[in-house]
């Protein structure tokens, strides 16, 4: 049976057992507190660290790293390639800036000239204003166009495009038309889709090559981006998109799509395969981010 002896902090036990002597044992109380609270406890630390070591070495844990690492560097190479995209469009909107400068004062060049020709005409009798000035060919009315959306300068419009010898203005009368005009936004582009109809059905096959600009206060892009990438700052006809058609011939334009909003003006231009002004458009169409 149990003993406490206060004096020497210390448990007397004797244990009795049948057929045997009786044993005394005498225990401190440190030993006892030791088994009974110190060892428990020391091994519950031992498995909460176990499994805290666990956790962070299990091949979950290392997946789960990885995989958000990997991520990392794929944000890392999109934001430089973003910014790489920025610089570029950067570049191309300088160079742009500076062929439209360069454009604008051939063009002030040209304007001089259209001025006289129109103030001569205004000084003529009256009988001779029923006709149009010699140098040029009547314009023939076009069905289905509007007065506002069309131009008809002829070559003078061409100080974007470089001069060929001999360049003849084909467009009035008209042998074809444009229609069905209609802007198409996808994530990267801006779409100018319309028809090619010509004038009389059934007659010569119309082929050559298409050329659209688009601009604003802001910048301006020309169809094919290709077109742009010939020595010079000027466009050469040959470069536009090449088309041929009896009846009906749809194109889609694509440009760039613009970081801005608003009203945009397209201008078509369509030679014939030797060089010669077929026909020009101007709309304004609204174009949505």
């Amino acid at each position: 049976m149990p003993h406490s002896n206060k004096s020497d902090e210390t448990i007397s036990i004797i244990y009795n057992k049948k057929n045997d002597s009786p044993k005394y044992f005498e225990i401190t109380k440190s030993k006892i507190l030791f088994f009974v609270v110190g060892l428990p406890t020391i091994t519950l630390i031992a498995l909460v660290l176990g499994a805290v070591g666990l956790v962070h070495t299990s091949p979950f844990h290392l997946i789960d790293n990885y995989r958000q690492n990997s991520m990392a560097r794929e944000a890392v190479a999109k934001s430089n390639a973003l910014n790489a995209q920025v610089l570029k469009s950067e570049e191309e909107k300088l160079a742009l800036q500076k062929k439209l400068t360069e454009a604008e004062e051939q063009l002030k060049v040209v304007q001089p000239k259209t001025t006289v020709t129109s103030a001569t005409a205004n000084h003529e009798p009256s009988g001779a204003n029923e006709k149009c000035p010699s140098t040029q060919v009547c314009p023939a009315p076009v069905s289905g166009l509007s007065s506002s959306n069309v131009n008809s300068i002829g070559l003078s419009t061409l100080s974007f495009f470089r001069p060929i010898q001999g360049q003849k203005d084909r467009t009035r009368p008209a042998t074809l038309s444009l229609s069905g005009f209609k802007i198409i936004s996808n994530r990267d582009t801006t779409n100018l889709q319309f028809n090619i109809i010509p004038a009389a059905v059934g007659e010569e096959k119309l082929s050559g090559h298409i050329i659209v600009i688009m601009k604003n206060e802001l910048a301006i892009q020309v169809y094919p981006l290709t077109a742009l990438n010939v020595p010079g700052t000027q466009i050469n006809y040959a470069s536009g998109e090449p088309f041929a058609t009896q009846r009906f011939r749809p194109v889609d334009a694509s440009f760039l799509k613009p970081k801005k909003s608003g009203i945009y003006t397209f201008t078509v231009y369509i030679f014939a395969k030797n060089g010669d002004l077929m026909h020009f458009q101007s709309v304004l169409m609204p174009v949505k981010l």
